[in-house]
């Protein structure tokens, strides 16, 4: 049996909160669109015969009726048998859009907030939909016994990484000694895996820059009981974060060069630059214009600036005891200024009462 494995689409995504200009968002929704395209694609050119869709494939206050007619077009195109589940963003209640639609023949939603099982000759697919209601999640195993004759998957929209959390967590062992083949999750952005079978594929494409590497689905066979799979690379972004330590001089062509090693081929590429260390006194800085010229290499380019002047307090005091930022500097002396965030704020204070001249 060949499958797919994906989740968190987030179609029609706005990224309000992104740090990312509100121009660029109308492009960045479509890359998710493309993304889901290519993963049908391959499902077409390999004859795959399951897609699992682990939930949030929709921003459900984003997406309209037209978007959803869009996806199932999309999803009747291949010859896979597609099971989903609700995640919190695109929750299966009663009046959604699933229902308002003609979903083609090969779609299998599971819109329960109990354990369902959909039946196919070679494999059994259990799922639940995510539900905001709290009741004791593990009560839906009880007195579930598998057909060993046939595959089993299981698909749950849960959040594994924290013990404490509202997202349906459940207990790893005690699913796992139910004998599922395979554990269809949905949740979490970065592709994880806990006992070789409990998978999450990631989002499809990356939404922000809490999401670096690889993203797209993850992609499998099971022959009997053994499981096989990989990663399916189907996003058109790259998110990556590095930091620069400037030493005394700041040298740009070493900032190009160490950008270009965070470029990745063939990818939109999103980078955030994280400036830290010291720059020699009397230095200026021009972040804006830093970033209009590394902007040519890529799609986005973020600079944060976490660096400090290389000043020398005695000198700038001994010359200002008797105005404002000679107070100032005195009055600095009593903090601990060992402390990250208290240096970075003495140095913006001296700056800005010398920018002054105050």
């Amino acid at each position: 049996m060949k499958f797919i494995h994906s989740a968190d689409f987030h179609l029609g995504m706005k990224f309000e909160k992104s740090s990312i200009p509100q121009s660029m968002s109308k492009i960045r929704r479509q890359r998710i669109w493309s993304s889901v395209e290519r993963l049908i694609k391959y499902s077409i050119d390999e004859n795959v015969d399951y897609i699992f869709l682990s939930g949030d494939l929709y921003n459900l206050e984003n997406f309209s009726l037209s978007d959803m007619n869009r996806l199932i077009d999309l999803f009747s195109r291949t010859n896979s048998q597609i099971c989903i589940i609700g995640g919190n963003h695109d929750p299966v209640y009663k009046d959604n859009l699933w229902d308002m639609t003609n979903a083609s023949e090969n779609i299998n939603i599971f819109k329960k907030d109990s354990l369902e099982k959909i039946e196919f000759d070679d494999t059994d697919v259990y799922g639940i939909s995510y539900n905001k209601n709290n009741y004791d999640f593990m009560n839906i195993f009880e007195d579930l016994k598998l057909d060993k004759l046939k595959t089993n998957i299981l698909m749950i929209h849960s959040d594994l990484l924290s013990d404490n959390s509202n997202y349906m967590f459940f207990d790893q062992e005690k699913v796992n000694n139910l004998g599922f083949d395979y554990v269809a999750l949905g949740h979490i952005h970065k592709p994880t895996i806990f006992n070789d079978k409990f998978v999450y594929p990631g989002s499809i494409e990356p939404l922000s820059f809490k999401e670096e590497g690889m993203h797209g689905a993850v992609i499998g066979s099971i022959i009997g009981s053994r499981l096989d799979i990989d990663f399916l690379d189907c996003s058109e972004s790259n998110f990556n974060e590095f930091d620069y330590n400037i030493t005394d001089k700041f040298s740009y062509y070493d900032l190009v060069s160490l950008l270009s090693k965070n470029l990745v081929d063939g990818k939109k590429n999103f980078i955030r630059i994280i400036l830290k260390g010291q720059i020699e006194d009397g230095f200026d800085l021009d972040i804006d214009s830093l970033r209009e010229s590394l902007n040519k290499y890529c799609e986005h380019v973020e600079i944060i600036d976490n660096t400090e002047s290389n000043l020398n307090l005695d000198k700038i005091y001994e010359f200002n005891r008797n105005n404002v930022l000679g107070y100032f500097i005195e009055e600095s002396k009593n903090l601990d200024q060992n402390d990250p965030v208290v240096k970075r704020a003495i140095n913006l204070g001296i700056n800005c009462l010398m920018e002054n001249k105050l």
